[in-house]
């Protein structure tokens, strides 16, 4: 439910090779935000998570995000898929 700083780099990789395949993306979103750790700030998780916010501004596809009953999009996770 957290995105760590290797997580969100294969979520992001993830992101663009389905642009590449020419897919629709479905996103089942329950997720906390980033990992806040020292480490995981060491390990750049706000660089990588950047990278999914970009893969998303630049997808070609339908983007379709469903938060299931029970779910949570909190903190950082929010920037994500926020439209504004």
């Amino acid at each position: 439910q957290v995105w760590f700083p290797d997580s969100a780099f294969k979520t992001a990789s993830s992101i663009s090779d389905f642009n590449k395949e020419g897919l629709p993306l479905f996103m089942f979103a329950n997720w906390r935000g980033f990992a806040g750790g020292q480490r995981d700030m060491f390990d750049e998780v706000l660089k990588y998570g950047s990278h999914i916010v970009d893969a998303l501004r630049v997808y070609k596809q339908p983007v379709f995000v469903y938060i299931p009953v029970g779910g949570e999009l909190r903190g950082g996770a929010w920037v994500v898929i926020d439209p504004t």
